[in-house]
């Protein structure tokens, strides 16, 4: 701009001087040309006076000055141009990041950027308005400046002193705010110093706006004074309302995703929901089908969607479902019911099912939905309650039947003893005594077996240290296990007292090993063996309804065996029933080791998946955790059976 203007000035001087020689030369030989020309003309022969020396001066510098208007025009035009092109520049840059940017926060950084790298400003910023009681302003961006953003700053959009900066009062107004000075501003008083600091000379604030307020401001600083005239303010405040737009778009487009990822992780859910979902049109044409409701139905998708729920095969095949359906169909009421569903194979499933029309805005139905959940294994479960409660009543019954079975034991016994024992009885009547001998014990064993199963045997309790026990049952179990099974424990010591009868004890972990022993014979595996400490707060007692609040042992049995299936885990704990086959067991194992756990007031629950594995989890409360009347029993016990072992011993 500097070589133009000096180019300019010697323009200007050449031509005023060849102007001001051209009009001496004209004025001294002009006679002399005239004489030439018009010889008889009386004109001629006048010589130039001072008057025309005096108008040649004049208007050269005349002249002189105009050329010198034009040149600062021209030069000041030039100028205007190049800080139009940088203006316009910027316009385009922000353009294209605003057609590429993928979020708000980037798009205001790169807009700030724009406007500070491109654009020749000194700082950008982007602060929103909070709705909150002292309706602050947050900054959400800014460029340039480093070092020197008022972050310190609280500022505000409220009308109050602290609210009368360049933002807060565009966001208030909602026009464009223009600070040409702002080291005599009054109204920037506040910030004065730090403006100052940052070589902040001049400011433009920028609302942002949407459909139904103002949201924001776009700031941008200046190191010169007087930097925004009116054609940039015009053009940022263009830019600003493209800012506002691009902003306004790219929240659009966010609720969009946001609302097509809703409709699809409901969609989602809706496919996987065990709840099956059958969706039909006002007139009735069904529109889709879960796979859950098509499991339950069995028929396929492209055998429902289109039809008509009148002819739909699995309404004809259920008539009850069907009259609900219509119910609706008629009232445009919801409605609900439980119903007998058979599929094609004809197999019966319990179902729920909710009936329930869907309406627009304007009140109209557009389209009814079926709610349906099959209910069969809750019934299930009812079931097996009741058939709990009724071997509860026959476990008492058999109970009574066993104690008087013992009485008639004891006497076959006792005569059996006599017999065998009698000097000069026949030999061949010993042998059959010594065989209903025997005979009576093994029945006697059997009872006192069916009494530990039905948690009624009067085995004596006392404290036990659970972690010592469960050590000595593994270190036993140990020596029976194949090269091919890996055993791995994990026994806290220490971990205190339970309430029990060691031997039991050790015959439940026996009892768990062996089978989960068996179950990898075939293939080998690990089996893994843990005791950890478990603490049953108050408010988690509803997931252990059978347990006190306290703390417990956790023992845990692991196997990677084949596993079970569902109708085995059903009668897991049931005596006599056993997956073992033929000859290999007699089914009474698990049994007692649920009875034996239910008397040391514990839980036993059992974990497993085909061709996976099994796991056994048994919680015990440690003594700590009973109550005083519980831990006087446990003394009591353990006084009697000392008294027990002194008596024997004596």
């Amino acid at each position: 701009m500097k070589n133009i203007f000096v180019s300019s000035r010697l323009n200007r001087l050449t031509i005023t001087a060849i102007y001001f020689i051209i009009g001496g030369i004209w004025a001294l030989y002009s006679n002399k040309l005239f004489d030439i020309v018009l010889p008889q003309h009386g004109i001629a022969r006048h010589s130039a006076g001072p008057c025309y020396w005096c108008f040649i001066v004049l208007s050269s510098g005349l002249l002189y000055l105009l050329l010198k208007y034009w040149g600062s025009a021209q030069a000041e035009s030039q100028q205007s141009l190049h800080k139009m092109d940088r203006s316009l520049k910027s316009y385009s840059e922000c353009t294209k990041a605003m057609i590429q940017a993928e979020n708000e926060i980037t798009l205001m950084q790169d807009i700030c950027r724009i406007c500070v790298d491109v654009g020749g400003h000194r700082m950008a910023w982007v602060a929103f308005a909070e709705n909150d009681p002292e309706k602050s302003l947050r900054p959400v961006t800014h460029w340039g400046a480093e070092g020197c953003f008022f972050e310190g700053l609280q500022a505000t959009w409220a009308d109050t002193e602290q609210g009368q900066g360049p933002a807060g009062i565009s966001i208030r107004t909602g026009k464009p705010v223009v600070f040409q000075d702002l080291m005599t501003t009054p109204r920037y008083e506040l910030c004065r110093e730090s403006a100052q600091k940052c070589n902040y000379a001049s400011c433009i604030s920028l609302p942002m706006r949407d459909d139904k307020q103002i949201f924001g401001a776009l700031v941008i600083f200046d190191a010169k004074p007087n930097a925004f005239d009116k054609e940039k303010a015009f053009l940022l405040e263009e830019l600003a309302d493209d800012l506002s737009y691009g902003i306004k778009t790219l929240r659009l487009r966010a609720e969009r995703k946001q609302d097509v990822e809703k409709r699809l992780m409901l969609a989602a859910v809706t496919e996987q929901t065990s709840d099956g979902v059958i969706t039909f049109a006002a007139n009735g044409t069904i529109e889709y089908l879960n796979p859950s409701f098509i499991k339950l139905c069995g028929v396929p998708a492209d055998e429902g969607v289109g039809v008509s729920i009148h002819d739909f095969e699995c309404s004809k095949r259920n008539p009850e479902f069907y009259q609900a359906v219509r119910g609706t169909l008629e009232t445009d009421t919801a409605s609900a019911g439980r119903f007998v569903n058979k599929d094609r194979e004809g197999s019966e499933h319990d179902i729920d099912a909710r009936i329930s029309p869907v309406f627009d805005k304007a009140g109209r139905v557009v389209r009814y939905v079926v709610m349906v959940r099959d209910v069969s294994q809750e019934l299930q479960l009812q079931r097996q309650l009741r058939q709990a409660q009724k071997m509860e009543a026959l476990a008492t019954l058999s109970r009574g039947i066993a104690h008087d079975f013992n009485n008639i034991l004891a006497i076959i016994l006792t005569n059996s003893e006599v017999g065998i024992i009698e000097d000069g009885a026949d030999k061949s009547a010993q042998e059959n005594l010594l065989r209903i001998h025997k005979a009576a014990l093994r029945g006697k064993k059997a009872v006192k077996q069916f009494m530990t199963i039905n948690r009624q045997s009067e085995q004596p309790k006392q404290p036990v240290k659970i972690s010592d026990t469960v050590k000595t049952s593994l270190k036993t179990f140990q020596a029976t296990l194949p090269s091919m099974i890996k055993l791995t424990t994990d026994v806290v010591p220490g971990l205190g007292l339970i309430a029990g009868e060691p031997t039991q004890i050790h015959q439940v972990i026996m009892n768990l090993c062996t089978n989960a022993r068996d179950a990898l014979q075939a293939k080998g595996g690990i089996l893994e063996v843990s005791l950890t400490s478990m603490d049953i707060p108050i408010e988690r007692m509803h997931q252990y309804p059978d347990l006190l609040s306290g703390k417990h042992v956790k023992l845990t049995i692991t196997d990677t065996g084949h596993g079970m299936d569902r109708e085995e885990l059903e009668h897991i704990f049931d005596p006599f029933y056993t997956t073992k086959g033929q000859g290999h067991g007699r089914g009474l194992g698990l049994s007692i080791t649920h009875g034996i756990i239910k008397n040391h007031g514990g839980i036993i629950y059992v974990n497993s998946i085909v061709e996976v594995g099994t796991t056994f989890v048994i919680l015990l409360p440690l003594i700590d955790s009973l109550d005083p009347q519980q831990a006087k029993s446990v003394v009591e016990q353990k006084s009697s059976l000392q008294e027990q072992i002194v008596s024997v011993g004596a």
